[in-house]
């Protein structure tokens, strides 16, 4: 396997996770903005002062959330679920849609959390080296909390610390990766085979590692080999627009970035492929009911 540099946003130093003597789930994270390792994960810390309602969030790919400080409730429609505690981690199924209510509290009266997802191809090669297991009954739902015990959180940890240190290959950190998936399916949770199968799948992996690139359906389907006839036909066979898709990758970026640093709106807007402000604040509230500036 080859290694690759780890695709950040910025360029500020990586976020610590400590323990206080005496406290084992105290978990100290200073906001940064998110870290992209392609193929493997990504991971994203964010913080909010205010109440924040966003609706219709897709996890395009499998998540883990954990809340350090705040509430967060979700509802996909079928089984509503309120987090307020450091002591679980919480699992998303890919492609999972929910409505969000993040809501600060705790002494810093702040709403933190962490944003880890998995991606498809490593959980393929999970899924792939394993004796299938009886399908575990909370698997019927969108998302699934776990008990953070200490074995637990101390492999939790070190994903996180993994991502975001330079001198950790890919390699390496695909190992400590299939480590916590592991560790996760000993107690009876584990995420589903969530292969990216579907030109759709494809070609929101491929927008979501560059937003920022000016994106066509040419160009997209150059890059995935195929034609633009072609990839606009097999997106219509599973009820996708490619301009309906893109926009809701880059609007998600945006509602990340907005939550994960301290970048200007207009910053945000570049990262997310938009080079007039109106029209990033114009798609953005229609996605989320909300202009950008709301968020903070």
């Amino acid at each position: 396997m080859s290694t690759r540099k780890p695709v950040t946003v910025s360029s500020r130093q990586p976020a610590s996770v400590q323990t206080e003597t005496g406290c084992r789930t105290h978990w100290s994270l200073p906001s940064g903005a998110p870290v992209l390792r392609r193929g493997l994960c990504s991971l994203a810390q964010p913080v909010l002062k205010q109440i924040q309602h966003t609706p219709r969030f897709l996890f395009h790919e499998a998540t883990v959330l954990f809340v350090v400080a705040g509430r967060l409730d979700l509802n996909d429609a079928v089984s509503p679920l309120s987090v307020n505690t450091q002591a679980s981690l919480l699992l998303v199924e890919p492609g999972t849609c929910a409505d969000l209510l993040k809501t600060p509290g705790g002494p810093e009266k702040r709403f933190r959390s962490i944003f880890l997802t998995v991606s498809a191809s490593l959980l393929d090669a999970f899924h792939r080296d394993r004796t299938p297991q009886p399908p575990n009954k909370d698997n019927r739902t969108s998302y699934q909390q776990v008990a953070l015990d200490e074995d637990l959180e101390s492999t939790f940890r070190r994903v996180l610390e993994s991502v975001e240190a330079k001198p950790v290959s890919d390699e390496r950190l695909q190992y400590r990766l299939m480590d916590f998936v592991l560790a996760l399916a000993e107690r009876g949770h584990a995420f589903k085979d969530a292969k990216q199968s579907g030109t759709a799948g494809r070609l929101r992996t491929l927008i979501g590692e560059a937003p920022d690139q000016h994106w066509t359906a040419h160009e997209a389907g150059r890059v995935l080999a195929m034609s633009e006839a072609t990839l606009r036909r097999r997106l219509a066979g599973e009820s996708v627009r490619f301009e309906d898709l893109l926009v809701d990758i880059r609007m998600h970026r945006a509602m990340m970035l907005l939550q994960t640093t301290s970048w200007s709106i207009p910053r945000i807007a570049q990262a997310c492929g938009y080079q007039s402000r109106a029209r990033f604040a114009d798609r953005f509230r229609a996605r989320f009911g909300h202009l950008p500036s709301a968020v903070r």
